[in-house]
């Protein structure tokens, strides 16, 4: 198994000739989500030549516009498109009246049914759970109701040797035991362990995305040993009043997060326009982090 990160925009506030406000696709085990929906998201996407028909949640930060103004647009070019099954969408309590009003007055009838799943804003929260994923909604401080999310990956099951299977004659049923991490007592007396069937299980993944947020203990905490760390680094240090007034965060902030909760990489976006050359940003942060780079449009992670 293997989560593939995708940056679909990157930049803070508005769009520019350089960046697209946020938006990333995140894959695992064949499913598609995307998380916060900037203007633009629909052409990031097809540049990106990943399939939004087969998106099966989406994940909104907070109700900003450099965060969810893409978002009508986009369901409704689903619609267009023939989209039939249903979608998920996680996010403040206030993003189903956003999308219903917009979808309502721009008459777009939908043929698809939308489930919207509000997060809980006093406490972080499981908000998703199959087949060995776990998805964490995490209250964030920012100007207005703002989350960030922790996707968890643990596989259920071992992977069977294909070779095993055939040299072995495994029944079902032994399959069943073996992928489960038991071994098989069989009716010879011989028994088959399941470390030596199956293939070593896949280590736990971690990725974490801060949303719009000043440092906060909530983040430290989720990210803690997570693989990838994507927090908001809108501002050098020299502005970091002007970072705690607009509630965000200093690439150094960013840095000394990850430092502190030990990931094995941080990934730095939602840049102020005022910074033509980003390596500044770059420099900053990895001045506390080394691990440190920087999103660009259409940057794929891998992990």
């Amino acid at each position: 198994m293997q989560f593939e990160l995708t940056i679909l925009g990157c930049g803070a506030a508005t769009p520019t000739l350089k960046h697209l406000p946020t938006a990333q696709a995140l894959i695992w085990n064949g499913q598609l989500s995307l998380i916060d929906a900037g203007e633009g998201v629909q052409i990031a996407l097809r540049k990106q030549r990943i399939p939004f028909q087969k998106i099966d949640r989406i994940y909104i930060s907070h109700m900003h516009g450099d965060h969810v103004l893409g978002l009508p647009g986009l369901i409704g070019s689903m619609n267009l498109l023939g989209r039939k099954r249903n979608l998920v969408l996680h996010g403040p309590a206030s993003l189903e009246s956003f999308v219903r009003s917009t979808l309502k007055l721009t008459e777009t009838h939908l043929k698809f049914a939308l489930h919207f799943e509000p997060n809980d804003p006093n406490q972080s929260d499981v908000i998703f759970k199959e087949k060995g994923v776990t998805v964490w909604s995490i209250p964030v401080k920012h100007r207005i109701e703002a989350y960030g999310y922790r996707f968890d990956y643990n596989a259920p099951l071992h992977n069977i040797r294909k070779d095993q299977i055939q040299s072995l004659n495994l029944l079902r049923s032994e399959i069943i035991q073996l992928k489960k991490g038991l071994d098989v007592m069989r009716k010879d007396g011989s028994t088959v362990l399941f470390k030596d069937a199956c293939h070593r299980k896949a280590n736990p993944k971690r990725y974490v995305y801060s949303g719009d947020t000043r440092p906060c203990d909530a983040i430290r905490d989720a990210a803690l040993n997570a693989d990838i760390l994507y927090h908001e680094a809108t501002f050098l240090q020299d502005r970091h009043k002007t970072a705690k007034d607009t509630g965000h965060s200093t690439a150094i902030d960013a840095a000394k997060i990850a430092l502190d909760s030990k990931v094995k990489s941080l990934i730095i976006g939602h840049f102020s326009s005022r910074y033509r050359d980003e390596d500044v940003l770059l420099a900053e942060a990895q001045s506390v982090f080394n691990l440190t780079q920087l999103a660009n449009e259409g940057k794929h992670f891998s992990f």
